[in-house]
This record gives C-alpha cells, sequence and structure tokens, in this order.
C-alpha cells in the first residue's frame, strides 16, 4: 500500500458524488453514519484508546481528507496516525450522568462534518466505573454499512490484543488492497472505456422513464426538509417461505421477488406502468474490497413497463432480468448515469423517489442500530446498541427489509418525509404491501 500521505489520488465517482452532497446540505448531517455502543463491565478505556487507533493506523480512509485542486479535481489525501484523534470523557461527577452521555453522543453523531479536516470522530464515555458508552461517527463519504461491520470486527481482535499488550495489527491479515489502489482502479477502467459502456447501457435502459409519482397528503415543499418518521413492520415466516417458492420456480432470488412485490404495490398505488426503484449495491466485488473500510455503495435504478393486468409471474420474470443485467453494469456511478439522460424538465424531480433494501449481508450492522444479529463481542464486557435518535428521508418512500425475529421472518421498515406523508397513510401502504404479497404467494398468476 501507499505511504502515508505520499500521493494525493483522486477520489472516486462515489465519494466525489457524497463530498458534493455535502456541500449541498452544509450544516445538517444527513449523511453522517453513527453508531453508539454500551459497554457495562470493567473497560479498559486505555486499551480501547490503542485499539481504535491501530484501527486507523490500518485504514488510511479513517484519517483522510478531501479537498479540490488547482483544477478543481476532488483529491484525497492520507495523514498520519496523529491525525486520528479519541475524546474520552469522564461523567461520573455529572448531576445525571446518562442525561449528560446522551446530549455527547447526539453531538458526536450528528455535528456536521468539514471534510478538508476530518472524516471521523469517535468518544469514549464514562458514566460509571462499569458503565461507558462507546459512539462513533463517519462520513459516508468513507463509511458505508459494509465498513461499519468490519470496523466493529476488527476492533474486537485490537481490544483483546491491546489488553494483552500485544500489537493488534500482528493479529489481522495485512491489508495489500488500499484507498489508494482503488482510486488507480476506477481510472483505469475509465481509460479502457468500461465504465463509459456501462453508462451508454444505463441510458439505453432508462431513457424515457419517469419518477414514480407517489400520492402525497401534501404539497412537496419548495425546500426539502430531513424531517422523517419510520413504520416498522413483519412479514411473517410461512409467507417469506411461499414468496421463496414463487422465486424459485421462476429462478428468481427472494430479493428479485419481494422487489417484485414493490413494483406490484407502486403500479396499484400509483397508477404507473413504468415503475423504476433505486436499490444500493455494496461495492464489495472482490475479496480485497471487502476488506476495506470506505463507502463503495452505489445505485441501480431497477425499471419495469410492463402492461396494465399482467400476471405476477411475469413482472417477476422480467424484474428478474432487469436485475441480472443491472448487476452486470454495477461499476457505472449513478450520478454519471443520470448525467447521461436528456436533461430534465425545469422543477422535474430526480428520477429515483423511492428504493428498496433487502439487508441481508449486514445483519451485524442491524444488530449495532437495535435489530436482531450479532453484536461486537469485547471480553469481559456486555455489550448493548445505544439509541442514536434521529431520522433523515432523501427519498419519497425507503423501504428496507431484513432479518426478523423468528425463523424466515423478515423485519421492516419504510422512512418516509413527514412532508409530504401522515402516519396513516404510511400504515396503510404497508398493510397494501402485506396484503399484495399474501396474494401473489397464494396465486403467483394473479393480474398485478
Amino acid at each position: 500500500m501507499t505511504g502515508l500521505g505520499a500521493v494525493r489520488p483522486l477520489a472516486t465517482a462515489t465519494q466525489a458524488r457524497l463530498w458534493a452532497a455535502e456541500q449541498l446540505t452544509p450544516g445538517t448531517g444527513e449523511l453522517n453514519v453513527p453508531v453508539a455502543l454500551r459497554l457495562r463491565g470493567p473497560l479498559d478505556s486505555d486499551a480501547l484508546v490503542r485499539a481504535l487507533r491501530a484501527l486507523a493506523a490500518r485504514h488510511e480512509s479513517l484519517r483522510s481528507t478531501f479537498a479540490l485542486d488547482t483544477r478543481g479535481r476532488l483529491r484525497w489525501t492520507a495523514h498520519g496516525p496523529e491525525h486520528f484523534r479519541v475524546e474520552v470523557v469522564d461523567l461520573t461527577d455529572r448531576p445525571d450522568p446518562h442525561a449528560a452521555a446522551q446530549r455527547l453522543v447526539e453531538d458526536v453523531a450528528w455535528r456536521p462534518f468539514d471534510l478538508a479536516s476530518e472524516v471521523l470522530r469517535t468518544a469514549v464515555l464514562t458514566l460509571a466505573p462499569d458503565d461507558h458508552v462507546l459512539v462513533c461517527a463517519g462520513h459516508h463519504v468513507v463509511f458505508d454499512d459494509w465498513s461499519v461491520a468490519v470496523f466493529f470486527r476488527e476492533l474486537e481482535v485490537l481490544y483483546a490484543a491491546a489488553l494483552r499488550g500485544l500489537d493488534g495489527a500482528r493479529m489481522l491479515p495485512p491489508l495489500a488492497f488500499g484507498y489508494t489502489e482503488l482510486s488507480f482502479e476506477e481510472q483505469r477502467l475509465r481509460s479502457r472505456g468500461t465504465l463509459d459502456d456501462q453508462v451508454a447501457y444505463w441510458a439505453g435502459q432508462l431513457a424515457g422513464a419517469e419518477p414514480v409519482a407517489v400520492p402525497a397528503d401534501r404539497p412537496r415543499p419548495t425546500v426539502r426538509t430531513a424531517h422523517a418518521d419510520e413504520h416498522a413492520f413483519a412479514l411473517p415466516g410461512p409467507l417469506v417461505t411461499r414468496l421463496t417458492e414463487v422465486g424459485r420456480a421462476c429462478g428468481a432470488s427472494p430479493f428479485m421477488t419481494l422487489l417484485a412485490g414493490f413494483h406490484a404495490l407502486l403500479r396499484r398505488w400509483t397508477g404507473q406502468t413504468d415503475i423504476t426503484v433505486g436499490t444500493l449495491v455494496t461495492g464489495r466485488t472482490t475479496p480485497e474490497r471487502e476488506k476495506l473500510i470506505t463507502c463503495l455503495v452505489n445505485t441501480l435504478a431497477i425499471r419495469s413497463t410492463a402492461p396494465k393486468g399482467v400476471p405476477f409471474v411475469d413482472l417477476l420474470t422480467g424484474i428478474r432480468q432487469r436485475t441480472l443485467d443491472a448487476f452486470a453494469h454495477q461499476e457505472a456511478p449513478y450520478d454519471q448515469v443520470v448525467a447521461a439522460l436528456p436533461e430534465p424538465a425545469a422543477g422535474r424531480r430526480p428520477l429515483v423517489q423511492v428504493t428498496f433494501e433487502l439487508q441481508n449481508t449486514t445483519t451485524d450492522v442491524a444488530a449495532l442500530r437495535g435489530g436482531r444479529g450479532e453484536l461486537p463481542v469485547f471480553r469481559g464486557l456486555a455489550t448493548t446498541a445505544h439509541p442514536v435518535p434521529r431520522l433523515t428521508a432523501r427519498h419519497d418512500l425507503e423501504l428496507a427489509l431484513g432479518t426478523g425475529a423468528g425463523d424466515a421472518e423478515l423485519s421492516g421498515r419504510v422512512v418516509y418525509p413527514t412532508d409530504l406523508f401522515d402516519a396513516g397513510t404510511i400504515t396503510a401502504v404497508v398493510r397494501d404491501f402485506r396484503t399484495l404479497l399474501d396474494e401473489v404467494a397464494a396465486d403467483p398468476h394473479r393480474p398485478v
């Protein structure tokens, strides 16, 4: 890997997009990715700080900054390990340590980042000798859900080593591929025309597509706010099993089947037959990429144009093929895909207004946020997820499904902007989604 601060490679397309988004929403913290853990037991704070510093020394992205060069191109710089700081705060003498801790958690989590000076902040808060909170907040420019999982898996190893006075770096496999190599790899793809070919594919697939026009309870505000709420629900195991069987008969994965169900819901709710739904891919397409802490996510726009009254199995078959093609062209940066489409009419909204996720690769991240999954195990400590309250909605409707409490069950949540929707409307939409899934699971040839 490249030496510390030796070069300033170009930011990847993903980083450039997120950096630009931060400039458009300064001071909001919308792109912060926070996680907090409650640690009960005899925590060795010094060992935890050493472990966090070792993690930053290992991953150059955690001590990086972003800035434009003299030609207006965004570049990334890795600084030395001393650039990474951990705040340690003793709250035991406060009148209400828990309230003080929560204020600090929210400050660390949501304070806006200046990407020219830092991309990650961490704090270790002591409420009592046997009660602590670890809070970490990274900017999305270097932090995604996969990165969060890598961060805490490696922190477990490094903390255990620090307790024993060992060099934790020797207990983790070396990283032969880092952010510098990632940047150079993207430049090679661009120079060979690979990305241009993929962008051209998407331009053809999305030609003439219109945003999904979900019926809102109120007019869209002139200036978008981040005000949001969520509706949680569950899909029972027997229903999920039947849907899986429907998909298997069509050669479709559970992701494709549930995405087709969401398309069918949007067709019924909006009356549109041309539906485009955004979904995220992790970008972890090689073993080397799987080990990185950085943001590699990309948006894929999955479009269906089936006529009214089409049987669900036909809609599913079409979405299956579109999804396979999309994943085969997932390297094309979404902002470049959008730039390749015809210039939208003045005032027209972005193409992707609704999103869908099936979160089946980051169950430990779900646990970190209070859901089901495995939490990090720190020697001698009981670990629980600590709430970091705040929601933001970047789209009109965001549907996410993940591992539920029972066998085969899926938990779900819909995040929505309260500027547009009442809670009762979203409750009704989720109820309709469940009903529709029951119908197509019982009769996959049912018209949708």
